[in-house]
């Protein structure tokens, strides 16, 4: 699990580091540039030309002692200032009399001559993580004839004109060939259009030491593959198809019996004991043939199916993919969630069509339009269902991707499915790290309903169903386009690629 910070929690870090505990800024500031140099010297042999491009500020200081570093093994290095020297900080002033007692070539302001086709990687060193403001004046100009000449750069930090908590363009921000951040991710290069913009990113351990993170709150984190080993439900030699949960999927309308086997198939794949699907009587015949493992209920064209029962049953519940929002998908939906939480506390996840129809129901919404669910429902809108249940803009949504995944749900676990997911309690947000484009089929959705749905009925709680579901799912596309075209792979697919990302899972 990997902590990742925001704007205002990176500086937070590097002011208690400096300030409270007495860690020499210089210091930090050597180490960085190391990692810079030695992240450059891996790439790049010393027949090749380097420009470090530096604005005024620490990280124009970063900047100009990497391009040193460098050039003492023996690449040919000029550095360009771009900020006023009366603006320099206290370290990029320091930085800058080392550059030119040795001697190296430093411009001033550029000139407008300069052939940057000429170098082969370019250190944006011009801004860092605290830019809040748009780009503008001679520093837009640079950033752009940077981003035209095609040379290859390494962003120090963060790509300029990135804000390092949205992730949004500032007017113009550098395209990065790869980035070495210090310390920790930040947040903007975790999500769009930053995550683009930031290429490769390497993470520096640059010294910051254990005790300036003791007061940071752990809001955002994301997982590798590790934390699969950690967290994913283990099997048990002494055990039974009853001891791995039983889940029942609510889904498939009389036209959408797709969405119904691939809910419960992935649900299998990921270990529940039993699934049970309740399903239009058109999908029968298709559920029975290719996923004869399954238990079966069906319902006819009238829609009068009886839950109490297999309600009973179950451990857990996926209720929405390919549903419909008839009369049918409206009665099954109510069903569901008349359950009483001092009854029990069933989980239960709303995918798809219980969503589209949960955003007509207005007893379901405070005042300010958030969901009035406990804690044990998992949501999983994409950008669209989410705008029908906020009755908000998809733009709006776009807008503030963290305060929308925090802050539509009021209790329950939202699952905010985009190109970057995100899944919040309403206190931290875990930042999908996995997965591709190649995600984005139809059907799709319907998998990750079942995957984070088994691994509800075996007992996970709904946010680590999520944050495990949402990053298992996307290492299958990982793994699928590591041998074919992601235009390709199909929501059966990710089916087919769940037993390959959990080789050696489960085993007590």
């Amino acid at each position: 699990m990997s902590m990742i910070l925001d704007a205002e929690q990176a500086r937070e870090v590097d002011r208690i580091s400096i300030r409270e505990l007495g860690m020499p800024s210089l210091v930090l500031m050597e180490r960085a540039s190391l990692g810079v140099a030695k992240a450059v010297a891996e790439r790049y042999s010393p027949e090749n030309n380097i420009l470090a491009v530096c604005g005024s500020g620490n990280n124009g200081g970063d900047g100009v002692a990497a391009a040193r570093m460098l050039s003492e093994w023996g690449y040919p290095v000029t550095i360009l200032l771009l900020g006023k020297e009366e603006k320099f900080t206290e370290e990029m002033a320091a930085q800058v009399r080392i550059a030119r007692n040795l001697g190296m070539r430093v411009e001033r302001d550029g000139p407008a001559e300069m052939d940057l086709a000429g170098y082969s990687v370019i250190l944006d060193g011009i801004f860092g993580i605290g830019l809040d403001r748009e780009v503008r004046g001679n520093y837009r100009n640079w950033m752009e004839r940077i981003n035209k000449s095609g040379v290859d750069v390494c962003a120090i930090d963060i790509p300029s004109g990135i804000h390092a908590t949205t992730g949004k363009v500032l007017g113009t921000s550098i395209c990065a060939k790869f980035t070495v951040t210090f310390g920790s991710m930040k947040l903007g290069m975790s999500l769009f259009p930053g995550r683009i913009h930031a290429g490769e990113v390497i993470v520096e351990d640059i010294g910051f030491p254990k005790e300036a993170y003791r007061g940071i709150s752990r809001k955002y984190f994301t997982y590798d593959r590790e934390d699969l080993r950690k967290y994913f439900p283990r099997r048990i030699a002494h055990s039974n198809k009853g001891s791995y949960g039983k889940l029942l999927v609510v889904a498939g309308s009389d036209t959408m019996g797709g969405a119904a086997l691939f809910a419960a198939r992935a649900a299998y794949l990921m270990g529940a004991g039993l699934v049970k699907v309740v399903t239009h009587e058109n999908n029968r015949v298709m559920l029975q043939e290719k996923l004869p493992e399954a238990l079966l209920g069906v319902y006819g064209d009238d829609g009068a199916y009886d839950l109490t029962k297999d309600l009973a049953w179950a451990t857990a519940v996926v209720i929405g993919p390919g549903l419909g929002q008839g009369e049918a998908g409206k009665g099954l939906l109510r069903q569901v969630l008349r359950l009483k939480d001092d009854e029990r506390a069933l989980p239960i996840l709303i995918d798809a069509d219980g969503l589209n129809i949960l955003a007509g129901w207005p007893e379901y919404f405070d005042g300010e339009g958030r969901l009035l669910l406990p804690e044990h429902i998992v949501v999983t809108p994409h950008l669209k269902e989410l705008s029908r249940l906020g009755k908000c803009s998809v733009e709006d949504v776009a807008g503030d991707l963290i305060g929308s995944a925090r802050n539509h749900a009021a209790g329950a676990v939202m699952v905010q499915k985009d190109a970057v997911t995100l899944v919040s309690d309403g206190r931290q947000v875990y930042v999908n790290g996995s997965g591709n484009n190649a995600l984005a089929k139809g059907g799709s959705g319907d998998v990750l309903s079942g995957i984070i749905g088994g691994l509800l009925a075996r007992g996970a709680d709904g946010f680590l169903a999520g944050c495990l579901g949402v990053y298992l799912h996307g290492l299958t596309a990982e793994e699928y386009v590591k041998r074919r075209s992601p235009s390709s792979m199909l929501a059966s697919d990710i089916l087919e690629m769940l037993p390959q990302v959990l080789p050696d899972l489960g085993r007590s």
